[in-house]
């Protein structure tokens, strides 16, 4: 996928435009904190300039500090980690939202005691820089794991967010990411393509779709009986009217683009996930070499994988990747139910109903 424009700066090239500060639980940064700079080279782009802002993460604690990877730049930006508006109004990320495996101790940056690392972002890559305005940027990410796998999401959030900087640009194509089936040459209603997929990979693909549309008709049925059972609790936490609806609305969308949308799934990825949409993109699929291995049903299937993949597109749900897996989904139903019903693999669960609730 496209990662965007990143690399390792030596310290002090840019003036520094901003200073950022940690905000978190107690205790879940290393005493002193974890810093990041924005810095940009001039304070306006022309159309023809890439809009590049470097991100520097400073660890000014005396002992080591670990982040997860994802949640910076250091692989490139393949999640929301900027805040973005236009003249005062919200710019959409455009990147990818990815499923990924629960995190392990290689997802983790370690930054020693003292030390900083720079990367280099061109925020058009990621973000629709294609109105001319005043920009205004900030890093701003927040994750139940930020800085300690072992956190548990009842302990709340960590946060890393910054000032903002301020810049204009003049508006741009947009730019990077292929276009989706419904540019042309796509596939019709309800049918399937695929590119850069084996032909076992295909029927593999074609049994997982028609798996999910299952899985989504007996979400509806459910959700339309106003079941508040332990299956829906579970995943989306207490009962309240506001938010059963919006979780109902979800899976009516979710089920009727299973059924009826043209889907055009992407195996030329080497990722290690589950798989990746570009959420304004409906609706082409990429899979990941963690999908191969995810057996066809059940938890984190790849049935349920695209269930998952299809409730983050704008026009179908707009859902997050809040936490992954099931302890963490588990863990935020209980702790903030309003965020549960925005989390990708909470729905995932809800649909795949496994272990069996009713």
């Amino acid at each position: 996928m496209n990662k965007g424009t990143h690399r390792l700066l030596a310290l002090g090239i840019l003036p520094i435009v901003a200073l950022l500060v940690i905000v978190g639980a107690a205790g879940a940064a290393p005493k002193g904190g974890v810093t990041v700079d924005l810095k940009v080279a001039q304070s306006e782009f022309r159309a023809s300039e890439d809009v590049l802002v470097t991100v520097t993460l400073s660890n000014r604690t005396k002992q080591p500090a670990r982040i997860l990877k994802w949640l910076t730049p250091t692989d490139g930006v393949d999640a929301s980690l900027f805040t973005v508006t236009r003249n005062g109004q919200a710019v959409a990320y455009t990147g990818a939202q990815v499923k990924r495996p629960a995190a392990t101790d290689s997802d983790y940056l370690v930054l020693q005691a003292g030390a900083s690392v720079s990367h280099v972002v061109d925020l058009g890559d990621v973000y629709d820089f294609t109105g001319t305005g005043r920009y205004e940027i900030s890093y701003n990410v927040s994750s139940y794991d930020l800085f300690d796998r072992k956190g548990t999401p009842g302990k709340g959030k960590e946060a890393l967010a910054s000032d903002t900087i301020s810049v204009k640009a003049a508006g741009r194509a947009g730019k990077g990411k292929p276009p989706g089936p419904g540019g042309g040459g796509g596939p019709g209603p309800g049918q399937n393509a695929f590119s850069a997929c084996t032909t076992a990979q295909q029927s593999a693909l074609g049994a997982a779709r028609t798996q999910a549309t299952a899985y989504a008709a007996d979400a509806v049925g459910y959700l339309g009986a106003n079941n508040q059972g332990p299956r829906y609790t579970t995943w989306f936490g207490s009962y309240a009217s506001g938010r059963y609806s919006t979780v109902k609305s979800h899976f009516n969308a979710i089920s009727n683009a299973m059924q009826n949308a043209g889907i055009t799934f992407d195996c030329s990825s080497k990722q290690n996930v589950y798989a990746y949409v570009y959420p304004t993109r409906p609706y082409t699929i990429y899979l990941g070499k963690v999908y191969w291995t995810a057996p066809a049903t059940g938890t984190d299937s790849q049935a349920g994988t695209l269930i998952h993949e299809m409730s983050h597109f704008t026009n179908v749900a707009g859902t997050d990747d809040v936490v992954y897996g099931q302890a963490g989904a588990r863990s935020l139903a209980i702790n903030n139910p309003d965020a549960a019903i925005t989390n990708a693999d909470s729905h995932e669960y809800f649909a795949e109903n496994t272990p069996e609730q009713n």
